[in-house]
Parts: C-alpha cells; structure tokens; sequence
C-alpha cells in the first residue's frame, strides 16, 4: 500500500532551481531509497516533501490524502518525521531530553508512555538516558537520531544519510535498525550515497541527477543497468552509448 505520493515537485531558491518536477513514492511496511551524487537534490526533496522549505510546485499526498498545503508542524502530527543528516542532537542536553523533543505537543503522560515503549525497544539508551548526547559514537547518536523520530509515531520516516560518518560496522548496525523499524508497518524514504546499504535495504529506489528523476525502478535492475553508477559519474545513458 502506498503511503507517500510526490507528485511534480519543485523546489526553487530565486532563479535557482534546485529540485524540477520529481515525482516517486514510498510503499508501507518498506524502506524506499532516494540515490544520487552530492548536488543531484536528494536532501532539498525531503526537506519539500517535509515542508521545510517552500514548494515551488507539486503535490504531496499520505495515504492518498492531499497534505500540499500541511506546515511542518502539521505534518508530523499527520504522521511525517525528518531524521536530518549529520543526526542534529543538541550534545549538551542529556540522550532523554533529546529524545523529549520528537514527542513535543504532547502531554507530560503521553510522553514518559512514549519514553518507556523506546527504552524497552534500546535497551542501551535507557542505561545511559542522563548522560550528554555528546559523549555517544556517531552510531550511538544515529540511534538516538532515530529513536527521537520514533517517538513522534510516525507512518512515514524522511531518513538522510544516516551512514554519513560511521564506521563499517555502525553502518551495518544502523541497517539492522532500519530492518526493524518496517516490521510494523512503517514507510522509509531513505537518501542515501552508500549504494551498498540501499541494496540491502531497499527494493525500490530513486536516482536523482541534477534535481530531475533519472531513473526508478527495483534497484538491483537499476544497478545492472548502470543507472546508479552513471548518476555518481555525471553521465547520461546517451554518454554511455
């Protein structure tokens, strides 16, 4: 079942137009992957589908819901959460506080509910819960990045780059993680530049080059095919013949 739907979407900064008509989609239960080289406007079409920047054009629709017109506030109560790249914890503030900000608008009750249900999901974040965000790996704060877009109880998750920076094996950790956060039913939009992490995770992915949609479909067709190397190289499939 579809969740996520774009539909013509445009994302222009003056005259620069960074994100030109991309339409794709994201199923339920699924991790749906978003490739493309540093520039080609993976994280400008999050942060559209989000709200977090304006649209120049497009429609977005949850669920088969029109949600064009829904702020960023509005949108993650429908369901919709960012984890941005480079994880954005506040390092000062304890892991628990941080985690506090992914329940934010809700009830003091509503939120220890949430707290406990991610706790008993990551046990080693309960344990260190009062320590500084700070201190963590950068796969322990991938986790806790994760964990705090978790605790809006999202059906949708817009997850950048979240192998940016960790080791191999914080990688691989990270990609256990994300297995498991489908199983109930939840949709990834993942953008990611470790080709090898989407084909594990991902059957379906989108490349983008130079803001347009060069080319979507099962991502092993999209690797046999060449269409996931030539966006990293800047080429075109007329370059190629």
């Amino acid at each position: 079942m579809t969740v996520l739907t774009v539909e013509n979407l445009t994302v222009a900064f003056g005259p620069a137009v960074a994100v030109r008509g991309i339409s794709l989609h994201a199923e339920r239960g699924t991790v749906t992957g978003i490739l493309g080289a540093n520039g080609a406007g993976k994280t400008t079409t999050l942060l559209g589908i989000h709200g977090r920047v304006r649209r120049s054009s497009g429609r977005i629709l949850l669920d088969g819901q029109d949600v064009t017109g829904h702020d960023t506030a509005a949108l993650v109560r429908a369901g919709v959460a960012l984890c941005p790249e480079n994880r954005r914890l506040f390092p000062a503030m304890t892991i628990e506080d941080n985690l506090l900000l992914g329940a934010d608008g809700h009830g003091r009750r509503e939120q220890r509910r949430r707290l406990a249900g991610t706790y008993e999901r990551f046990g080693w974040v309960a344990e260190r819960r009062a320590e500084p965000a700070g201190r963590l790996s950068g796969g322990q704060q991938q986790t806790v990045a994760i964990a705090r877009a978790l605790m809006s109880r999202p059906r949708l998750v817009l997850l950048d780059e979240p192998s940016s920076g960790l080791s191999p094996v914080a990688v691989e950790e990270v990609g256990d993680l994300l297995e498991t956060i489908t199983l109930d039913g939840t949709a990834v939009l993942l953008v990611e530049q470790n080709v090898h992490l989407v084909r594990r995770l991902c059957r379906t992915a989108w490349v983008l080059a130079h803001g347009e949609v060069a080319a979507g479909g099962p991502v092993a067709d999209l690797v046999r095919t060449g269409a996931v190397s030539d966006a990293y190289l800047g080429r075109s499939a007329a370059s190629r013949e």
